[in-house]
């Protein structure tokens, strides 16, 4: 049953990260262009992330479940953070060798 807990736990710190990332982007990238999705994506990632917090203190009680929890989330950023980081760079490369790059105007 913990098993399971935790599971569906790590399942709501992965769906907070996502919100989180695409509240920001959002905000960053489409700021006044989006119908108010900053605040569905906050509202989503708070949600998530205090569900995942109840789910792993249901687990392991409240001490180790909030240690386990912080290290779920950290894990989960350290990863969307890498991940958009290697998309950046391989975006870069890309451009970089392509014709359109070495043409002369």
């Amino acid at each position: 049953m913990s098993i399971a807990l935790l599971l569906f736990a790590l399942a709501f710190c992965g769906i907070s990260v996502y919100c989180l990332c695409k509240a920001n982007y959002c905000a960053c990238r489409h700021a006044g262009e989006c119908d108010n999705p900053v605040s569905q994506f906050w509202l989503g990632s708070i949600v998530a992330a205090l569900l995942s917090l109840l789910l792993s203190c249901s687990a392991l009680h409240s001490e180790k479940g909030t240690l386990l929890w912080i290290l779920m989330m950290a894990s989960c950023m350290t990863g969307a953070l890498l991940s958009a980081r290697w998309q950046n760079l391989k975006r870069r490369c890309k451009n970089a060798f392509s014709p359109a790059a070495h043409s002369k105007p």
